[in-house]
């Protein structure tokens, strides 16, 4: 990431002169919460449907395409300082995309998150994708966590900068570079008793403007892998959000939501065995798992059902830490049946050949019940 965008990263405080009356001063700091689903590839400039796009502020949301598989979300009145946002690619097809960057405006109360996306090659490709972002630091129940590095290559263990992230049980957040491409965060451990049911939520997003994909390791060993198009190991920085009983936009109450793991490397006879955290349940299970051809899944989330609702994959690691990463995984589609929520989901090896891989996937009926 250029030099501009890496002083912008945790957002922009702008001073100006004091104000000719006693007038009420924005907020520094306002949580802001948004997922967008940005459905118009090659259109220049648009506002993306209501339902699958939204925002807990009053402003609305624009998508400008800035050239071949570059974007820019404007977040409109969410003058957000920190916090973090992820991208998937969604349309099915071997693209994967990455954050460029996020910032306050320059000129408005808005917020800007800059997206790429590339094809299975490496080259920049126009493509549909989900953004999300949370600088949410309150919640009811669980452990929320999120967290942006700050270096590709840190020497050592390093403590990540004030404003570079956020731990609910408080503590430090660092993180040390094992090997190429190869990563361990540390973070104060779970609060929760033994035998509290839980299964943790954890997504990952390359941050640059290069074809890279990071994902976490099995199944949660706090560990990130960062690979280029072609598969091999690359150094990068990333962003992270992990919870336990949260939403991915850091909700704990209010919306139903779900967070599981496909394990399709263990694919066995026409079945793909998985893990899974339900709110409507607060207990484990409460998803149904199909494999529905070479990576592709379909994972049920019971009892979720809602007109509107967000959804996110990403790819995980193989079991053994000394294994390769082995591709990526896109969402091919979300939406409700019935009572339940099915999201379909893509994976495929460097390249874009499909492959079964570990897919760890989350859905939030946020903000609609």
């Amino acid at each position: 990431m250029g030099s501009a965008l890496t002083a912008l990263l945790v957002g922009v405080v702008l001073v100006g002169a004091s104000p000719a009356r006693a007038e009420p001063l924005p907020e520094i700091d306002p949580t802001v919460t948004a997922t967008v689903w940005a459905h118009a590839p090659t259109t220049a400039e648009y506002r993306p449907s209501w339902g699958y796009t939204a925002t807990n502020t009053d402003g609305g949301v624009l998508v400008r395409r800035t050239g071949t598989g570059a974007y820019t979300v404007v977040l409109e009145d969410a003058p957000a300082r920190g916090g973090v946002a992820h991208v998937v690619a969604y349309d099915g097809g071997p693209v994967h995309c990455t954050i460029a960057g996020w910032y306050r405006s320059l000129v408005a109360p808005d917020l800007l998150i800059q997206v790429r996306c590339f094809a299975a090659t490496g080259a920049p490709v126009d493509s549909r994708f989900v953004a999300t972002f949370t600088n949410r630091r309150q919640i009811h129940q669980g452990r929320l966590a999120w967290f942006v590095t700050d270096q590709a290559a840190p020497a050592g263990l390093r403590t990540l900068p004030a404003g570079y992230g956020y731990d609910s049980t408080g503590g430090e957040i660092r993180y040390e570079r094992l090997e190429t491409g190869r990563y361990q965060f540390r973070m104060n451990p779970n609060p929760e008793p033994p035998g509290t049911a839980y299964f943790p939520l954890t997504h990952v997003t390359a941050l640059g403007t290069t074809a890279v994909n990071c994902q976490i390791s099995w199944p949660d060993h706090w560990q990130v892998r960062c690979a280029n198009a072609a598969g091999t190991p690359v150094d990068a920085r990333f962003a992270v959000t992990y919870g336990t009983r949260v939403d991915l936009l850091g909700h704990s109450a209010g919306p139903r939501f779900a967070s599981g793991t496909l394990y399709g490397e263990d694919v066995r006879d026409g079945v793909i065995s998985g893990d899974a955290y339900n709110s409507t349940l607060g207990d484990y299970g409460g998803a149904r798992r199909t494999l529905l051809g070479t990576g592709r899944y379909q994972m049920t989330f019971r009892n979720t059902g809602a007109s509107y609702g967000t959804a996110f994959v990403n790819a995980h690691a193989p079991h053994f830490d000394s294994q390769p990463i082995r591709g990526h995984c896109v969402l091919a589609s979300w939406g409700r049946s019935g009572a339940d929520t099915v999201v379909e989901v893509n994976c495929y090896a460097w390249r874009g050949v499909p492959a079964n891989l570990n897919a760890r996937i989350s859905y939030t009926t946020w903000p609609y019940a």
